[in-house]
């Protein structure tokens, strides 16, 4: 496999920055492309420190990633280490569940693809996949989204997790994890509005975190029904229709969840609606039967397609943005 180590080989890989001293490991991914999924509008906290290389927070470790793309009869891997904060005891078990790669999203898109429309702008590798992140990290993420842009959007909760995240020392600089709720319900809201740039989100941001903070059933949202959980998260201030999409597919992995925002809208009437404006109701029902449990990685690809090949006439936004 031109030098990559099995899965869970320790192997010394070579890193961004050579004073990371600690061993990593070596993962086969195949058609997974790491560059894609971290900016593909999903996750907003992963910083890129070189060609393929990106370090951010998962649980209480930092990692680096570097990916060795496929090619010239090369399977594609990624390259892990811990560079701040808990070594976990399954670092591979951990890197899998994050980022989905037990999956088979190649078989996936293989599926959709059947879809002729699809088919016509949907690429024939499978390189973006869902992550599996925090829940209430995506859910603030996502609130702090609305009307917002991606640069803005990392620099407000960059600022939010410096203030009242927990610190972690990295050969890279300081890094900061998500705050955790009970911190944010307690925030004063000239800090979250001036201090980390909120504006008007401040009052959502606190209000969610005190509900959830003091929600003894949060940690079983993840095993609710999709339409119970939708409508909980409706319930949230500062969650609309289309936040709670975000929420549902990029926060707890519920794959058929169909986020619609302007890139979407404009992919589906020029695949499924050439002569009229659908609602977005018509259009999550349209993705729903064409795309069915799988209606969110289909929305993945229509969003990079989208967005790529002289589609930026708009500056960068996130799903849940104005857009």
């Amino acid at each position: 496999m031109n030098g990559v180590s099995a899965i869970g080989q320790r192997s010394s890989c070579e890193g961004a920055a050579s004073d990371i001293a600690m061993e990593g490991i070596v993962l086969p991914v195949g058609e997974f492309d790491l560059e894609a999924t971290l900016e593909s509008g999903q996750c907003f906290r992963w910083r890129r420190v070189g060609e393929r290389e990106y370090i951010g927070v998962i649980g209480r470790s930092v990692v680096h990633v570097r990916h060795i793309p496929m090619g010239h009869g090369r399977a594609g891997a990624l390259a892990v280490r811990v560079v701040g904060g808990i070594v976990p005891d399954h670092l591979e078990a951990l890197i899998i569940h994050y980022f989905d790669l037990a999956r088979d999203y190649r078989a996936i898109l293989r599926a959709l693809r059947r879809d002729a429309a699809f088919a016509r702008v949907a690429p024939r590798r499978a390189g973006i996949h869902i992550l599996r992140q925090d829940p209430f990290e995506v859910i603030i993420s996502f609130i702090v989204s609305a009307n917002n842009h991606i640069p803005r959007i990392r620099r407000i909760l960059d600022r939010l997790c410096a203030r009242y995240g927990e610190e972690i020392w990295t050969p890279f600089g300081p890094i900061y994890r998500f705050p955790r709720p009970e911190v944010l319900a307690e925030a004063r809201l000239g800090e979250l509005r001036y201090g980390c740039g909120l504006g008007y989100r401040d009052q959502y941001v606190r209000a969610t975190a005190r509900a959830i903070a003091e929600d003894a059933d949060f940690a079983r949202w993840a095993s609710w029904p999709t339409p119970v959980l939708r409508q909980r998260l409706l319930a949230l201030e500062g969650v609309g229709e289309k936040v709670a999409e975000c929420i549902l597919l990029f926060g707890f992995h519920r794959l058929e969840a169909f986020p619609v925002d302007v890139w979407i809208a404009r992919a589906m009437r020029a695949l499924y609606f050439p002569d009229r404006r659908p609602r977005v109701r018509e259009i999550q029902a349209c993705a729903a039967e064409r795309f069915g449990a799988y209606a969110g990685i289909a929305q993945q690809y229509l969003y990079a397609a989208f967005r790529s090949g002289g589609r930026r006439e708009r500056p960068s936004s996130p799903r849940g943005g104005a857009e």
